[in-house]
């Protein structure tokens, strides 16, 4: 249950530039999920990681404006890991991109997160599946422009992620001459193999991959 009413909310966002402070703690699907507000805003917190609107906000909104040009917006964008919202935020809200998204995620907290506080319902063109994501790739029938991948147990990238039946429906979903993100965290050995394995199949599936890091921990594939 929250924690706070709407009277103290302004001074919790001013006590969150000293420090963050829990708004709300609840099980999500793949364990303990934190609401909590942090430097003025609200954010979305795993155990070991941000899921939205904190440090992994600022990991896309850096990875996007970095290869996805400005004068040339997607026409379709499926977003395959949602959480709270953060991809559609800074596609709708701060590169102004009306594309039609199709996001998926299979968390019923993090969607019902993303619509009482992240305002996820008032996007428009926004198509929200409440799937696993091997399945709700499978369904989709077009070829996008813009693929992003976001999948996180807290640090890790789901095994099956890296499987070559996952990689194939990337492939599968990327329309020739289009862009795939795919954002991974190598920060133990099992996440390091995973992250490499992700590389690999793409590099065996795509003409040309790229890397980059970003907040000295994510690594960004960025397949074309």
């Amino acid at each position: 249950m929250p924690i706070f009413t709407p009277v103290p909310r302004l001074l919790y966002r001013l006590l969150s530039h000293l420090q963050p402070v829990r708004l709300e703690r609840a099980e999500g699907r793949h364990g303990p999920l934190e609401l909590a507000c942090e430097q003025g805003r609200p954010v979305v917190n795993s155990a070991g990681a941000n899921q939205s609107f904190g440090s992994l906000h600022r990991v896309w909104r850096d990875a996007l404006d970095h290869f996805v040009p400005h004068g040339r917006p997607p026409r379709q964008v499926p977003v395959v890991g949602l959480g709270a919202g953060s991809v559609v935020h800074i596609l709708r809200a701060e590169r102004g991109i009306d594309a039609a998204i199709t996001a998926v995620e299979d968390d019923t907290l993090m969607v019902r997160w993303g619509r009482t506080h992240f305002g996820l319902s008032a996007w428009p063109h926004l198509t929200l599946l409440e799937a696993d994501a091997r399945e709700a790739l499978a369904g989709l029938k077009d070829r996008y422009d813009l693929v992003l991948v976001d999948l996180f147990t807290d640090l890790d990238v789901p095994e099956r992620a890296g499987t070559d039946a996952f990689l194939d429906l990337l492939r599968t979903c990327t329309a020739e001459g289009g862009l795939l993100l795919f954002n991974t965290i190598p920060h133990d050995p099992m996440g390091r193999a995973t992250s490499e394995r992700i590389g690999a199949g793409l590099r065996l599936r795509f003409g040309r991959v790229e890397e980059q890091g970003y907040e000295g921990l994510n690594r960004m594939f960025i397949a074309r």
